[in-house]
């Protein structure tokens, strides 16, 4: 539907819906009201006033009658000879529901359910300050909403579609950003590893040793942030590729503990990992994000960690045969009602400590993206000054407990 369109069907008030029936006295009789009705089959509602019959003022409204009630009570055996003679204040409603003209018709049909049955089967009046308008029903108040809720699904279907083309765009602005920024980094980090390997020749005064340090450090940081948005920016696309390759869990482990070791020494904390004594069965998954979820969680953590505490890599097998990865650390904490919040993109939970520490916020959103992509789950509890532990669960599926049952061969799936 055009934009044109929607704007074109707006809310509407007691105003649009209103009925310019014209009042009838309050000193007609009953019997010349159902003569009146009965010529007027389209009139649900008849306002009353105390003077003759044309436009009244407000305060002579004085009642308002509904079509099926007062045939109900006038058609009733004996009914003519009751009411026929008498004026018809006797039948009509004496307090009517008086709604303003610029009420929302949603406004009006949230009030005329509140009120009850009652009112939502008889009519109302609507007025402009003090004077009449016309009369309204319930069954006009549901067609206008039902007309401002299709407006607002259109609405709705539009705005999402934006938000699927913007995250398309942004996807593919990611993708080609990160090749240009890439290329030339690569080159940054290849020449800057030359150089402190003083590969050809000795570098002279040693003062540059350090500044070549900091440049091929800063640019493995660089790279390392360019490679985790554009993982999430893919996920988020749902154009994420898993890999089914087949890997001893123990080294994959091992290696992982190993690199976090230097970084954790530098920060004086204690790193330790726990393997079951039978060992850890092989796995079918993608190698490189199965690393990068234990690297991402355990940098968190040593991150978040002030010197002199802990961080623990338990890992085993639980009795229905799933893989249990537990990650615990003594750190700073997080208060429980904040934790689904680190799991958003780029959303860091404030602290004193979070506010001395460099990151773009996605490691925990992308360990548990890759995660949840393999069929596993992640989930975080934690406390604020008692720490707090990371449980990353892979299904039973995963495990190979025979590698020859297994094909060795990567196969590439979108997830």
């Amino acid at each position: 539907m055009d934009t044109e369109i929607v704007e074109a069907c707006p809310g509407r008030t007691a105003a649009d819906i209103a009925h310019p029936v014209t009042p009838i006295s309050s000193s007609t009789s009953c019997a010349a009201v159902f003569r009146r009705l009965i010529a007027a089959p389209n009139v649900h509602d008849w306002p009353v006033c105390v003077s003759g019959s044309g436009q009244a003022e407000a305060e002579k409204i004085v009642g308002l009658v509904n079509r099926q009630e007062f045939i109900l009570a006038y058609t009733v055996m004996y009914g003519k000879e009751l009411y026929g003679k008498k004026p018809i204040t006797v039948l009509m409603d004496k307090s009517p529901v008086k709604v303003p003209v610029s009420l929302s018709c949603e406004a009006l049909n949230h009030l005329l359910v509140a009120a009850g049955r009652d009112s939502m089967r008889k009519g109302f009046i609507v007025m402009d300050g003090d004077s009449y308008v016309g009369t309204g029903n319930f069954a006009d108040v549901l067609s206008a909403v039902a007309e401002l809720m299709a407006t607002r699904a259109v609405e709705r279907d539009m705005a999402l579609e934006r938000v699927e083309q913007a995250n398309v765009a942004k996807t593919n602005f990611l993708a080609s950003m990160s090749h240009e920024l890439r290329t030339p980094l690569n080159a940054i980090l290849g020449f800057a590893d030359l150089v402190r390997k003083e590969t050809y020749g000795e570098m002279s005064p040693p003062n540059y040793r350090d500044y070549v340090e900091d440049i091929y450090q800063s640019g493995q940081h660089l790279l390392s942030m360019i490679n985790e948005i554009l993982d999430m920016a893919k996920i988020e696309a749902g154009h994420f590729e898993i890999s089914e390759d087949v890997f001893d869990m123990e080294i994959t482990l091992s290696r992982v503990t190993r690199m976090m070791r230097e970084a954790a020494a530098k920060a004086q904390i204690s790193l330790s990992s726990q393997i079951p004594e039978h060992g850890l069965p092989l796995v079918r998954a993608g190698e490189r994000h199965f690393q990068q979820i234990i690297l991402n969680i355990l940098s968190n953590a040593i991150k978040f960690t002030e010197a002199g505490g802990a961080v623990t890599l338990d890992t085993r097998l639980n009795e229905n045969g799933d893989v249990l990865l537990v990650i615990t650390d003594t750190g700073i904490g997080i208060d429980p009602s904040m934790i689904e919040k680190v799991f958003d993109p780029f959303e860091q939970v404030e602290s004193s400590l979070t506010r001395t520490r460099a990151g773009t916020g996605l490691g925990l959103p992308l360990a548990r993206a890759m995660t949840e992509a393999y069929g596993g789950t992640l989930y975080l509890t934690s406390e604020v000054g008692c720490g707090t532990r990371v449980v990353v669960l892979l299904p039973a599926h995963r495990v190979c407990h025979d590698w020859s049952a297994t094909e060795a061969v990567n196969a590439i799936f979108v997830a």
